[in-house]
């Protein structure tokens, strides 16, 4: 039996990442048996949004301290854990300066994996975390070659520069419905973090225009983090009758059937777990062509649309169309569904398995 310890941080949140995580190691030790252990390097183990198998033992650092302290005292209880469980392969999913600093730090002799859900073109709001982004990739940069493979998504393919590359996307996170969404019910959906790389800021400013010739429809938001600014935003744009935020919810297909159509308007979006989802259910995706994560599953007016980088109007009047022509609307979503197969479990799965007997 081969044991594998992923490394990870924020696995309590309801993010995308948290949530591949449990599914796929879920997976694992279900269907092909493995040992999985995780250290979820920020975050206790308590209270996680999703569920894990019991199976899966989940460590903790201790983080009873300063910001300062833990990353001084990483090193030594990072490794004092990895010896303890001893792995046969190491899977890093921490995309962060310290996933970056990883090969560095480790004192044992373990063969590494990393796993990226990252993209290459991330910016942030501020100085300093642009100036973390750019260690991060300096270091990742470095230490290529530490690792027996580097998992990334399609479009992260050549800007890694290095043989061993594998090129494994994200899993639908539930079985293709049989039923589709009717698209009947006035609702369109984002799904996500409430962060300035989603981009709801520009949501906002597009769904005044929507409103503009189709008040009666409602953009419903369903996510954790500042809700305050964005509220702030709503009221004085006057939509607040038009707009409302709910939080994440584990059972996501339901809201995803009761809708017509899913936006994303990221700044930059390594994969996009929502929009592989809605398209599950039936529903036409948009999203902005510069995300480049979207741009590996949406071809353009067949299954879903990409709009030009930051073209509000171009954006809004693509929802308003769909509104209006319900026979395209039925179409794009049907195709939608077809196109997503490929990322059901079973098939994704089958690859890491084939990667991890290859190690």
């Amino acid at each position: 039996m081969i044991k594998l310890l992923y490394i990870t941080t924020n696995l309590n949140s309801s993010g995308g990442v948290a949530r591949v995580l449990s599914l796929k190691l879920n997976y694992l030790v279900e269907k092909y048996d493995y040992d999985v252990a995780v250290i979820n390097s920020n975050g206790d183990s308590s209270n996680l949004f999703f569920k894990f198998d019991k199976r899966i033992k989940i460590y903790s650092l201790n983080q009873h301290y300063s910001k300062i302290k833990r990353f001084l005292t990483y090193k030594s209880k990072l490794n004092n854990l990895i010896f303890e469980i001893n792995p046969d392969v190491i899977v890093n999913c921490d995309d962060g300066l310290k996933g970056a600093l990883l090969p560095y730090i480790l004192s044992g002799k373990f063969p590494l994996i990393f796993e990226s859900h990252r993209t290459h073109n991330a910016l942030e709001r501020n100085i300093l975390e642009n100036l973390k982004l750019k260690f991060r990739n300096l270091f990742f940069s470095k230490s290529i070659n530490k690792y027996k493979r580097i998992v990334v998504y399609r479009h992260l393919e050549k800007v890694w520069k290095s043989k061993n590359i594998r090129v494994i996307h994200n899993p639908l996170a539930f079985e293709i419905p049989k039923k589709s969404s009717s698209l009947n019910n006035r609702i369109v959906l984002a799904v996500g973090r409430l962060s300035y790389v989603k981009g709801y800021d520009k949501l906002i400013n597009i769904w005044t225009l929507v409103v503009e010739k189709h008040p009666d429809w409602k953009l419903h938001i369903y996510g954790e983090g500042d809700r305050l600014s964005l509220l702030k935003k709503v009221k004085k744009m006057n939509l607040i009758n038009n707009i409302s935020f709910f939080n994440p919810v584990s059972n996501i297909k339901d809201v995803y059937l009761n809708a017509s159509i899913l936006v994303n308007t990221s700044r930059h979006e390594a994969f996009g777990l929502a929009l592989i989802e809605a398209m599950a259910c039936g529903l036409p995706v948009l999203a902005f062509s510069n995300t480049l994560g979207p741009r590996i599953y949406i071809k353009h007016k067949e299954n879903g649309f990409l709009i030009k980088k930051d073209d509000m109007a171009g954006y809004a009047n693509q929802i308003i169309e769909l509104i209006e022509d319900k026979d395209k609307m039925q179409s794009i979503g049907k195709n939608a569904k077809i196109s997503i197969k490929k990322y059901e479990i079973s098939n994704i799965m089958e690859q890491w398995n084939h990667l991890f007997q290859s190690i």
